[in-house]
């Protein structure tokens, strides 16, 4: 390893562990990716069913607010591409099982995919907490996200994070879409873009 490679790895680490996220991780390209079409692909919701439309919606503002891209492509503007397309459909279904359970990211497949996208990037999101609960005998709102930046290119995944934001309240429970837009504005401002 020549020292210009180490000297990337210690300063994205040095990034990562000063990060306010509860997990981040930026590939060593990072610096050189800036994406003009990011695609917000479905997110995974799991049990939390009811966060599916939220989710989405936060998503697509908080990255449209940024400014950082000339189009931001919904998920609801992909599952309409989708229901047309069944082989965009499947492509898609595969591409985001692959990316969910085994953490890879094809690059033949990325790239198929961010062409029938028309983006260079994506943006996936898994819910990985969204409920009314008690810790420590208060009770609180908990929010989580887990989000994936990728390169549609080339299949690399240029930053992942993880992050929850657990709020107490007494009376009047906070909106679990309000606390979603306060996390999404924390992670996204860590996001290399």
């Amino acid at each position: 390893m020549n020292r210009l490679t180490a000297f990337h790895l210690i300063t994205v680490s040095l990034l990562s562990a000063c990060s306010g996220l509860d997990f981040s991780h930026m590939d060593p390209d990072a610096a050189h990716f800036h994406p003009k079409r990011i695609a917000v692909l479905p997110e995974t919701v799991g049990q939390h069913e009811s966060a599916r439309d939220v989710v989405n919606l936060a998503v697509t503002q908080a990255l449209a607010k940024k400014g950082w891209f000339e189009a931001v492509v919904n998920a609801e503007t992909i599952k309409s591409q989708s229901i047309s397309s069944p082989d965009l459909a499947a492509e898609l279904t595969s591409y985001l099982q692959q990316i969910n359970t085994l953490g890879v990211s094809d690059p033949e497949k990325t790239a198929k995919l961010g062409e029938a996208l028309q983006a260079d990037a994506f943006f996936i999101t898994d819910v990985t907490s969204w409920e009314y609960g008690r810790q420590a005998g208060n009770k609180v709102c908990r929010v989580g996200l887990g989000v994936k930046l990728v390169d549609a290119t080339k299949g690399t995944v240029i930053w992942k994070a993880n992050h929850e934001l657990v709020e107490d309240y007494w009376v009047f429970k906070p909106k679990l879409n309000d606390v979603a837009d306060r996390l999404l504005r924390i992670m996204i401002k860590e996001m290399p873009h």
